[in-house]
């Protein structure tokens, strides 16, 4: 299946009186009735139900689900951010699209549009649905889900060889195996939603075997030539982006994010190396990779950085800036293009409140979120909600999630 999708984990715009809204419809009815036939009485029932059926499971009590016209919906969710609902949506849709390809219609698809509408319009919700879809027309974020055309005509014996080379090309037991000459491990952990206590992303780190705080690469490598430096991170890339295929095939929809070190970006023949590795990755659109640029020392020029992001802007791929240094957070005047701005608790003496203050204001400035790794006391969880930091990762969080990759998907998202 292709997926449009604009999962960035983005803030979007919010207040007390407004709600996190869906218009979600079926496209091009009319030649999909008319190519079933008598048929599309009885497949509509199904459709109804699967949609019904999956979006209520991520609805809360209060919400609606409104039928404003054949095979068209409006669907609130109150508590849930604009990405939680995208990502029902997007699971709706998918389980829909798939009901309406097995009947061999190949230019079905699904189209959401998911964002904040005024609360006053949804005490009246049938008599406003046609204000409440022009509101999302306008300002929603889109999601368009269709099957792949290419998928049917495979015969089985190609479906065979495809499973067979993936099989053969186990890069998250690779990863495993490269972590383990540094002696070392290796582990997805899950970037919470500060204020909702959930998770639709997860990170794949090295870490510490006794407390398992995550490690960048090149400290675990220390050491070690800068050839073997790179072959890791692009071990890691590539498991990562093997993990995101592998929640794919789950049906299930979640970020997964890797870093790379910025002394890696900075030399010329391990950038060739790095960005060309990311070039051949495969993603999928439902399940992005979050790559996170790691270890940004102070006076890195702003120019440099905006060149990096732009290297690295390949599809599905969205990154995300980590500073060494809060404190020294350098004033943005130009636009960076990252999807997320942030750093480590661990690194913060001093005026931690002041720091994570700052980092707030940056994120907001370049319309990004922001993001803190190593949250591990109350006290710097306190600071991160007081400036509404908006995702983040340690003990003072959960300390019991790390996924090797080799468990089933577990079902997202994630509850601290």
């Amino acid at each position: 299946m292709l997926i449009d999708s604009d999962i960035a984990w983005v803030d979007q715009p919010s207040g007390q009186d407004q709600v996190v809204a869906t218009k979600l419809h079926v496209l091009h009815l009319d030649a999909i009735k008319e190519k079933l036939g008598n048929k599309w009485d009885r497949l509509s029932n199904l459709v109804h139900t699967l949609f019904e059926k999956t979006l209520r499971q991520a609805q809360g009590p209060s919400d609606q689900l409104l039928l404003v016209d054949e095979m068209s919906y409006i669907v609130t969710f109150r508590n849930l951010s604009a990405e939680e609902a995208s990502v029902a949506c997007v699971a709706a849709a998918k389980k829909v699209c798939q009901i309406l390809f097995g009947a061999e219609i190949d230019n079905i698809s699904v189209r959401g549009l998911v964002g904040p509408v005024p609360l006053d319009l949804l005490h009246k919700a049938a008599a406003n649905s046609g204000k409440i879809a022009d509101i999302l027309e306008r300002h929603g974020r889109e999601i368009i889900v269709t099957p792949q055309s290419a998928a049917p005509s495979r015969s089985s014996e190609e479906r065979g060889k495809s499973q067979a080379g993936r099989q053969g090309m186990d890069w998250i037991d690779n990863a495993h195996k490269c972590a383990a000459l540094a002696r070392t491990s290796i582990g997805f952990f899950p970037a919470w939603d500060l204020k909702k206590r959930k998770s639709a992303s997860l990170f794949l780190s090295a870490f510490s075997s006794h407390n398992k705080s995550r490690l960048g690469v090149r400290r675990v490598f220390n050491g070690s030539s800068e050839s073997q430096v790179v072959e890791m991170e692009v071990a890691l890339l590539n498991a990562a982006a093997e993990y995101a295929r592998r929640v794919y095939a789950a049906l299930k929809v979640c970020a997964i994010g890797v870093g790379v070190s910025y002394e890696t970006l900075s030399g010329g023949n391990s950038r060739i190396r790095y960005i060309g590795a990311l070039k051949a990755v495969q993603t999928v659109q439902t399940c992005p990779l979050l790559l996170r640029v790691e270890q940004i020392p102070n006076g890195t020029p702003l120019g440099r950085l905006a060149e990096i992001v732009t290297m690295l802007s390949v599809p599905n791929v969205r990154v995300i800036l980590e500073f060494e240094s809060l404190r020294h957070l350098p004033e943005i005047d130009i636009r960076l293009g990252a999807a997320g701005l942030g750093g480590s608790l661990r690194t913060c003496d001093g005026n931690v409140a002041g720091a994570v203050g700052k980092l707030a204001r940056r994120a907001a400035e370049q319309r990004a979120f922001a993001f803190l790794h190593d949250i591990d006391c109350n006290e710097g969880l306190d600071v991160a909600m007081l400036n509404e930091i908006r995702m983040g990762s340690g003990d003072a969080i959960s300390s019991k999630h790390c996924y090797t990759g080799h468990e089933p998907v577990p079902n997202f998202p994630l509850h601290c």
